[in-house]
């Protein structure tokens, strides 16, 4: 399998890309989150790649991060889910957000995803719950202690009439910029003056 590739990238679209190294251009599948970050057209870029081979063809999945590549491997290893509704998922969902959605237990955010239902999201809760919780990522009493308050401050803006997608970015960037344990309470109000 190829690791990485690093090169030049020398076409970007939304969803693929083509890399450059050795005079060779590598088609690349990417989500929309990679394409995002990974600069433009002329820049060096390093993609963490997945490799599908097939019958009929090969195709080359590539990745900003190692953390979102192992993300989309765990999201092919449920039954019925294939690369490309893995990468509609990670371009609908960062990979914090993916891991937060599966925790909670909440499908409502995948099927804000074009294409994915709310079967596929119970079929992925139950799939990758177990696997997430075990992720080194994911340590001890404090990170539960915190995804608590990160779900129960998103339902309070939801049922406050925010969309559940700005719910959650309101919400992480509040925790994130705070720099310290919150409460619920507090994560809710620093949101709302925020809106």
């Amino acid at each position: 399998m190829i690791y990485y590739i690093q090169g030049k990238l020398v076409f970007k679209s939304p969803t693929r890309v083509v890399v450059e190294n050795n005079g060779i251009g590598y088609t690349v599948n990417v989500s929309l989150e990679t394409s995002h970050s990974i600069g433009e057209e002329g820049d060096d870029v390093r993609l963490f790649t997945y490799q599908l081979v097939r019958e009929e063809e090969v195709q080359l999945y590539g990745f900003a991060t190692e953390k979102e590549r192992d993300a989309f491997l765990m999201l092919l290893s449920v039954p019925g889910v294939g690369p490309k509704v893995a990468l509609r998922i990670l371009s609908g969902l960062t990979t914090e957000e993916l891991y937060q959605a599966i925790l909670s237990e909440d499908t409502a955010t995948f099927t804000e995803v074009p294409g994915v239902g709310k079967k596929t999201g119970e079929r992925l809760i139950v799939e990758l719950k177990q696997k997430i919780e075990k992720l080194p990522v994911l340590p001890g009493k404090e990170e539960k202690m915190e995804r608590e308050i990160f779900s129960g401050a998103v339902e309070a803006l939801i049922v406050l009439g925010y969309k559940r997608k700005d719910a959650v970015n309101a919400v992480s960037r509040v925790i994130k910029d705070a720099g310290r344990v919150m409460s619920i309470e507090e994560v809710i109000k620093e949101a709302l003056k925020r809106a």
